[in-house]
């Protein structure tokens, strides 16, 4: 009878701090989200809550366990405890039956699962401040009654996934306990996943989890997205000029000024390699924290790809992807002197002829001549249009192609369909 009134306690704990929590969702460090109205439990599970958000109404929440067997707010086993109100269900089950389970109900709003369980997922230590376009590297491990678990049964299949909720949840990265990719060794317990956070600016939930056809576990981490604090540009040196200006500036509220080191790539029109670049700020910052280099190059296009490597003020290393930058080296258009003298002197004597012999033949001379020098000058406008043209067309072709330094980049795990 006490464990009873306990649990119902415990419920309506859970409930008065979800009900009063309106400014936005709480996620405790384990919280599992409830999706599809199913979930499975594992046999080493000693307690588990549902916390279950539906339209005001008539309450008719039912959970049904994995023999078929259900549970109902007025009828249950002693293991359970029911709490409910208009618009929220908290069930509270001590030693749960192991299997499938599913809550048949209209459920509205960010219904979740929280565990009571001998095995945990444990991740290293991250940051709270992120950066837009930041590479992180996490490692989670699973741990039964805080021991390693590298049984290869658990481990098999089990899939380690990043995902940041924000305005809508995204998937970032996803990697198994298999040896490849970023991961160091296969059913070492220790699964290694690299984040590239491709995100705006603004307050998320760092979601960790691991799963298979066994169990689910979760680690929940606050992370705030800062803007990128590199930027830069790259242009001619000057008009006309075969020498590119890169120009790079640092926010010294952020990072370390002199720790700032670029290591990227120059691509042709055709996508060839033509130089590796690495700038060193410590080499030449100036005291508008902006550090500049300048490269001879052929007349052409070209792409800029780049990462930065730097620390910040808080002493922490981080990895920055740069966005690709097209840039072009325009020959300077030059019109030879002797020709364009030749023309104008041309329409002036066709023009001194006509004033002396007016003639339908004189006017037809004194038109070609004009014709012949407006021709010369949509030559050259022609010219640069299709300059500009063969740019954007390459910009474009460039923004659905993304280059990348790495050629070991993290590869998504088609996710198998979850057994129901």
């Amino acid at each position: 009878m006490a464990t009873v009134i306990q649990r119902i306690i415990i419920s309506l704990l859970l409930l008065l701090a979800y009900t009063q929590s309106t400014a936005h969702t709480i996620y405790a460090p384990n919280d599992i989200p409830l999706l599809d109205n199913r979930f499975r439990i594992d046999p080493n599970t000693e307690q588990i809550t549902f916390i279950l958000n539906h339209s005001e109404g008539p309450r008719r929440v039912v959970l049904v366990r994995p023999d078929g067997s259900k549970i109902y707010y007025k009828r249950n086993p002693e293991n359970v405890g029911w709490v409910t109100s208009r618009t929220q269900d908290i069930v509270t089950i001590d030693n749960p039956m192991a299997g499938p389970w599913q809550a048949i109900a209209k459920l509205d709003g960010n219904n979740r699962i929280k565990l009571m369980s001998k095995v945990e997922l444990k991740t290293n230590k991250l940051p709270l401040k992120l950066y837009s376009q930041e590479y992180i590297t996490t490692h989670a491990s699973l741990y039964n009654e805080n021991k390693l678990m590298t049984n290869k049964a658990y481990l098999d299949d089990a899939k380690l996934s990043v995902a940041l909720i924000g305005g809508a949840s995204k998937t970032l990265t996803l990697y198994q306990d298999d040896g490849k990719g970023y991961d160091a060794l296969p059913f070492d317990g220790k699964l290694t996943a690299r984040v590239y956070v491709d995100l705006l600016p603004g307050r998320y939930l760092l979601n960790i989890r691991t799963k298979n056809d066994v169990f689910i576990r979760n680690v929940n981490h606050d992370a705030v997205v800062f803007l990128p604090p590199v930027s830069y540009q790259v242009d001619a040196l000057e008009a006309g000029s075969d020498q590119a200006l890169f120009e790079f500036k640092i926010d010294a509220d952020e990072l370390d000024p002199l720790s700032v080191t670029i290591n990227g790539i120059i691509k042709d029109a055709d996508n060839n390699i033509v130089e590796q670049l690495i700038i060193h700020s410590a080499d030449n910052v100036s005291t508008q924290n902006l550090f500049t280099t300048v490269k001879k190059l052929s007349h052409n296009m070209f792409t800029f790809s780049a990462k930065a490597f730097a620390t910040t003020r808080k002493g922490r290393e981080v990895e920055l992807h740069l966005p690709d930058r097209i840039f072009e080296l325009v020959p300077p258009i030059v019109i030879p002197e002797a020709n364009l003298s030749e023309a104008l002197a041309t329409v002036t004597e066709e023009l001194n002829i006509a004033q002396e012999t007016p003639s339908l033949l004189s006017d037809w001379r004194v038109i070609a001549a004009a014709g012949a020098l407006f021709l010369l000058l949509l030559v050259t406008i022609a010219f640069i249009l299709l300059r500009r043209r063969k740019k954007n067309k390459l910009s474009e072709e460039n923004g659905e192609a993304s280059l990348s330094l790495d050629e070991l980049q993290p590869t998504p795990i088609d996710l198998k369909e979850d057994k129901k």
